[in-house]
């Protein structure tokens, strides 16, 4: 008997070694800590980032960041994603720089004036005419030493200059008629961004800046507290400011970038291979968007009924050119910064 129960001990204690040893090797699925894990980056934490964005969804930067987005996140094995916010949810573009800089939100996508009323390098490109045309520009902007420069320069106010987004060129539109010359701007309200620049351009034209937030523009030129606007043909056109100003005039007077900003603490946290996934896809980016800017500018001016709106295309661009001229050796004799950019437009034509 003695034996009998002996032998079932040894039976038992197999088995159970057995079972043990059947759990260890099994999948290790549910085991994340283990480095052999089938989890493998699924189960890597995903940091999520914001981006504020004022236009709506259809803006060809807009879309190009949602592929931004998906492409950073499969380049750093789902660590990272963008998460978008258009339509002001997060704020006018002044509030969004504000919000960047302290780290309340990590990127935004702003016109040039905002990182112009921190660092005067960026002033230049408010300057109306400083370019020539679209290719000049982008030119300038990837290939001029100064831009490093210019980067540089935002470290100190907490951000870093991530892309170049080009934003095509402004021209006129109103609600009270077209502008074929200088002399048709005398009088005139017309909506801004906050800028100094763009104050003293209006004086120049002869008409009067009036700033405000863009989410309010439609409503401003309906109740005819402005007469109009300077923009591009994409904000015009998708934000149907068409309806309320069925005149568009095309000066080209401004060819403003738009640039992509991050916090800098938070670009400055990415590990180098992270990092350079990233820049990698800001290049692309800024490439992305000007072929779509293009085509996207084609589609929206020919979707527009030219029974309600009406398209002057033959503007004495020279009369708006001569007539800011002063303005150019203003803000050259006033700003050393200013002109360092200024010259180094000069040099590349």
């Amino acid at each position: 008997m003695k034996f009998v129960k002996k032998l079932a001990t040894l039976a038992l204690s197999a088995v159970m070694l057995f079972t043990m040893a059947a759990c260890g090797s099994g999948s290790n699925s549910d085991n994340p800590s283990n480095p052999s894990s089938s989890g493998g980056s699924s189960n890597a934490k995903t940091t999520v980032w914001r981006m504020a964005f004022v236009q709506t969804e259809d803006h060809p930067q807009y879309q190009v960041m949602l592929e931004f987005s998906q492409k950073f996140k499969e380049a750093t094995e789902g660590r990272y994603e963008i998460q978008l916010f258009p339509n002001e949810t997060l704020g006018d573009q002044r509030s969004t720089l504000e919000q960047v800089r302290t780290g309340t939100i990590e990127m935004t996508i702003v016109n040039n004036t905002h990182p112009g009323s921190v660092s005067d390098y960026f002033n230049t490109f408010d300057i109306p005419f400083v370019f020539a045309d679209l290719n000049e520009a982008m030119k300038f902007m990837k290939e001029s030493p100064i831009m490093d420069t210019i980067k540089a320069d935002t470290v100190q106010y907490g951000f870093d200059v991530a892309a170049y987004m080009p934003a095509g060129t402004r021209s006129m539109y109103t609600a009270t008629g077209p502008i074929h010359s200088v002399d048709d701007m005398k009088g005139l309200k017309i909506r801004t961004m906050e800028s100094d620049t763009y104050t003293k351009m209006m004086n120049c034209f002869g008409g009067s800046a009036t700033p405000m937030s863009l989410c309010e523009l439609y409503s401003a030129i309906q109740s005819g507290v402005v007469n109009g606007a300077e923009n591009n043909e994409v904000t015009y056109v998708n934000s149907k400011h068409y309806e309320v100003a069925p005149y568009w005039s095309q000066t080209n007077h401004l060819i403003v970038p738009d640039w992509l900003l991050i916090n800098h603490d938070v670009y400055a946290g990415l590990s180098d291979a992270d990092r350079a996934a990233f820049d990698e896809l800001c290049a692309w980016a800024t490439d992305e968007v000007a072929v779509r800017w293009d085509k996207n500018v084609e589609d929206l001016m020919a979707s527009l009924d030219t029974s309600k709106v009406t398209i002057t295309s033959d503007v004495d661009t020279q009369s708006f050119v001569d007539a800011v001229k002063p303005l150019h050796d203003e803000l050259c004799a006033a700003n050393a910064h200013i002109k360092e950019v200024y010259d180094a437009i000069q040099e590349m034509k």
